[in-house]
């Protein structure tokens, strides 16, 4: 009897040891660790709090400007969003380089709990201030929470995860990055026929929550770095020439892509004259295709040779995007297909760029010594911010004196012109400068 119990007994251990195992085998697979898991909290609460408002940022300066008619209050909204995008892409430079040091200086831990900051000031101005000048000011701090995470987040993924899980760890990342852009935009597009407010307020709460949850979370995770201060040109020198090319591809496809990026949904309602949820649809939709590529094509990336031709089908494809979103809604209609089948269309070509998302991230991650590696990232992804700063306001004049149309179209050459470029002259010999790190 009691051998039958004790024999119960240990099947019963065995089991929740095994369930254990097989839980933290799964979290291993997909690179999931303490230190990872609040960088996912980050991502995903910072994430739902900017995803809910900001797709609505242009309906909400159109609906705030002054205009004899509706083109014209398009047209300054359009103005708006150009300065607004400029000054993100500016600021954002000097906010990669500030997270950069701040990850490599104070650790991940302070890196990440100060990237939320701004986020709760920016708001708390956007809900009491109306002007559309305010209103670009107070949105400029909400959405500088990214650059100031990034470097964080490669640092801990660099010195925490080991390189044949970094990739799945990217897209695990990406997938949180991605939940509140499929979700976000259904609850903001269902929010703003309540008012504008209404997104704002359910953004302050994620960010809150988001912020409360981290607090605890951050105490269990120890710093990626030691505190060793690395002179600027040191960290330039430290970027490859490989790498080097990679970032003026990229500045490239950027350019294209900012053409576009914040002006989409303002040409979807404002020049198609669709409705603003099935905007917040059009982007759901793009969100959620591109969620459905990350595990899949982490694993492969994980296990190729060369992550080239994963990063290739993504320049391609962001350059793809202003491209189709002119022609498809032209084309597609006058062979019987509806307007909003052709957008689907669009926006789901659009949520496949992602596909070589996660083999970039992890090739920048290996490219660099694991003591350089935060203010590297960080240095990496300014530049490439200043570089393609004053796209936006191009893309408004463009807007102004030639249409959307051409302005797009615009973008996607340039596009197609950093996707040769990356095709021709990027080599994406991976994990280079980790190597002789290592040997060293």
């Amino acid at each position: 009897m009691n051998d039958k119990r004790s024999g119960n007994h240990d099947s019963r251990d065995d089991s929740v040891t095994g369930g254990k195992r097989n839980c933290e085998s799964w979290a291993g697979w997909l690179g999931i660790n303490r230190a990872t898991l609040a960088v996912l909290v980050v991502i995903g609460g910072l994430g739902f709090a900017e995803e809910v408002w900001r797709n609505f940022l242009a309906i909400h300066l159109k609906d705030s400007v002054t205009g004899v008619n509706p083109a014209s209050r398009v047209l300054e909204a359009a103005k708006y969003m150009g300065i607004f995008a400029f000054f993100v892409n500016l600021l954002e430079g000097f906010g990669y380089i500030i997270g950069g040091k701040v990850a490599h200086r104070l650790g991940a831990r302070v890196a990440l709990l100060v990237s939320g900051l701004p986020m709760i000031l920016g708001f708390i101005l956007l809900l009491v201030i109306h002007h559309p000048l305010a209103i670009v000011f107070s949105a400029l701090l909400i959405t500088n929470w990214e650059p100031l995470s990034v470097p964080a987040t490669f640092a801990v993924v660099g010195s925490e995860v080991p390189k044949n899980r970094r990739a799945i760890a990217f897209a695990v990342q990406s997938i949180q990055k991605r939940l509140p852009k499929v979700f976000g935009p259904l609850i903001g597009g269902v929010a703003i026929a309540v008012g504008f407010w209404l997104n704002l307020s359910l953004a302050f709460g994620f960010v809150v929550l988001a912020c409360l949850i981290q607090f605890f979370l951050l105490k269990r995770m120890r710093p990626t770095n030691d505190v060793v201060p690395v002179p600027f040109r040191e960290v330039l020198n430290n970027i490859s020439p490989d790498l080097r090319r990679l970032l003026s591809a990229e500045i490239f496809l950027r350019w294209g892509d900012w053409f576009v990026r914040d002006f989409a949904v303002l040409y979807v309602v404002g020049v198609l004259a669709q409705s603003n949820q099935k905007a917040g649809l059009l982007l759901a939709l793009s969100s959620f295709t591109a969620l459905l590529t990350y595990i899949p094509v982490g694993k492969m990336v994980d296990r190729a040779l060369n992550p080239k031709p994963f990063i290739g089908l993504t320049f391609f494809l962001f350059a793809l995007f202003p491209i189709n979103l002119v022609i498809l809604p032209r084309v597609l209609p006058s062979l019987g297909v509806s307007m909003t089948v052709s957008l689907s269309l669009v926006f789901i070509l659009n949520g496949l760029r992602e596909i070589g998302e996660p083999a970039r991230k992890s090739l920048i991650a290996g490219g660099f010594p694991p003591e350089l590696r935060a203010r590297a990232v960080g240095l990496y992804w300014g530049l490439r911010s200043f570089a393609f700063c004053p796209a936006p306001l191009l893309s408004y004049f463009l807007w102004m004196y030639f249409g959307p149309e051409v302005t797009f179209l615009i973008g996607g050459s340039l596009g197609m012109l950093g996707t040769a470029w990356f095709w021709f002259r990027v080599k994406c010999a991976p994990d280079t400068v980790e190597k002789r790190s290592q040997a060293t």
